[in-house]
């Protein structure tokens, strides 16, 4: 393998994700929280205008050197029937196409604004999204199962879930280059934060309740032992990024209950610190002026180890062999015992998947039932 293929499939696994998380972002955190206040959204719609451009422009380009290094052509021809013949030239030529398609849709939106409704063009750099991620994911799915619909299904869900969370969180990092640099009121900075956290704790629970859940069928397949978590490359590697993934939920989570709420009750002047009854009260408040440099602070933090956790994702994923495939022998010469270890292990990940699934329900239930009385 080129030693630039793992760098370059980080590269554009890094811009898919962008292209899946931030115009949803925008278009159902952002630019409503903005609005609803009358603040003027101009930096925004800039910003989104140059994150999803560039992002575009890294997939098609990134996506083309790994195909050019993976066939290595002799002369355009072979090249062009590698396009035309193969599911892996046909996966990329619908990723580029897409991908071609959104870059005329956002420049036409950059020099004719009015032509392109700003709803409209993130709807569509939305679905392109998907679309290019779907084609990404058509020639990278797990082959542990037989049922490759299966597989692919799994493994869109898990990007797409990932995305939203990481691309909403670049989003967040950002906010302070999203808002006008002169607000009216004191306070208002603060307000905007409390609306954005809220509205995006909606997507980011959904997102991570995906991500999580098919993450963990995708160990149940990769992963046929408790110790191989332990004893094997990719076991060690995923247990790293786990302990990773759960760090930066942890974050999410504090977040949301701990920080947000010291802002709402600076900006409400509440002397009660009760977040959970009974469970979780928070210390004294956050002054209102620094309720955004607060937020960004711990959504980088977040941000970044999701990044680390991303790096380890994609060398897994192009540089490990999964530990079924080393232990695969093993577990066909110690018989029925094992198999049965085997398969309990199995069943028991796929259980908790199911577990994730109904937890993160109910939070997405919580979530959206506090925005709603909150508007």
């Amino acid at each position: 393998m080129d030693p630039l293929n793992p760098a370059l499939r980080g590269v554009l696994v890094a811009t898919l994700m962008l292209l899946v998380g931030v115009p949803p972002t925008f278009r159902l955190v952002v630019f409503p929280a903005l609005e609803r206040r009358g603040i003027d959204t101009t930096r925004a719609n800039d910003t989104v205008l140059t994150v999803v451009g560039t992002a575009l422009i890294g997939a098609a380009f990134t996506a083309t050197a790994i195909a050019i290094g993976d066939v290595r052509p002799t002369d355009p021809g072979s090249f062009a029937a590698w396009a035309s013949t193969t599911q892996p030239g046909m996966a990329w030529t619908g990723l580029v196409a897409v991908a071609s398609m959104l870059g005329a849709l956002t420049v036409t939106r950059y020099l004719r604004p009015r032509s392109v409704p700003r709803d409209h063009w993130l709807a569509a750099a939305t679905v392109g999204a998907l679309a290019m991620l779907v084609a990404f994911c058509a020639t990278r799915y797990s082959v542990a199962i037989e049922s490759s619909a299966v597989a692919l299904i799994v493994k869109v869900g898990h990007m797409t879930g990932a995305g939203l969370w990481v691309g909403g969180l670049v989003v967040l990092a950002a906010l302070p280059t999203l808002l006008p640099r002169s607000l009216d009121a004191d306070d208002e900075p603060a307000r905007v934060a409390l609306a954005v956290v809220r509205r995006f704790s909606v997507v980011a629970v959904a997102g991570v309740t995906v991500a999580f859940a098919t993450g963990v069928v995708i160990a149940a397949w990769h992963v046929p032992t408790p110790t191989a978590l332990a004893t094997t490359p990719y076991g060690l590697l995923l247990s790293a990024k786990v302990g990773l993934v759960l760090i930066a939920a942890a974050i999410g989570g504090f977040n949301r209950l701990i920080v947000h709420e010291r802002i709402d009750r600076s900006v409400r002047e509440t002397t009660d610190r009760t977040v959970l009854p009974g469970l979780l009260t928070i210390a004294d408040p956050i002054v209102a002026t620094d309720a955004v440099p607060t937020i960004t602070r711990s959504v980088r933090v977040e941000l970044a180890i999701l990044l680390v956790a991303t790096a380890l994702s994609v060398v897994l994923t192009t540089a490990m062999t999964p530990s079924y495939e080393l232990l695969g022998p093993t577990v066909a010469a110690s018989g029925g015992v094992f198999g049965g270890v085997l398969l309990g292990f199995a069943n028991l990940l796929k259980l908790g998947a199911v577990g994730i699934a109904l937890t993160g329900s109910l939070a997405l239930g919580y979530e959206v039932g506090k925005l709603g009385t909150a508007r």
